[in-house]
């Protein structure tokens, strides 16, 4: 994974709720930015900076983060 100071570059995309994200993303919710791994029934296993397993309902409001174009 890559640190939390590399992705602050990175393009924040438009709300969306979880269950619409592609897994495998970035994301950011309340304020803090998890890594979205998979959908499991109605939560989502996401994953913060230290490993810890999060269980975010699929429903939640998430803005996707996609790394902005090289110059």
């Amino acid at each position: 994974m890559i640190s939390e100071v590399d992705i602050q570059d990175w393009d924040r995309l438009d709300p969306a709720p979880l269950y619409s994200v592609r897994p495998k993303t970035y994301i950011e919710w309340m304020g803090v930015t998890y890594w979205f791994d998979h959908i499991d029934g109605k939560d989502c296993h996401c994953m913060a900076w230290d490993n810890t397993v999060i269980k975010i309902s699929g429903s939640a409001v998430v803005r996707p983060l996609k790394q902005g174009e090289k110059k």
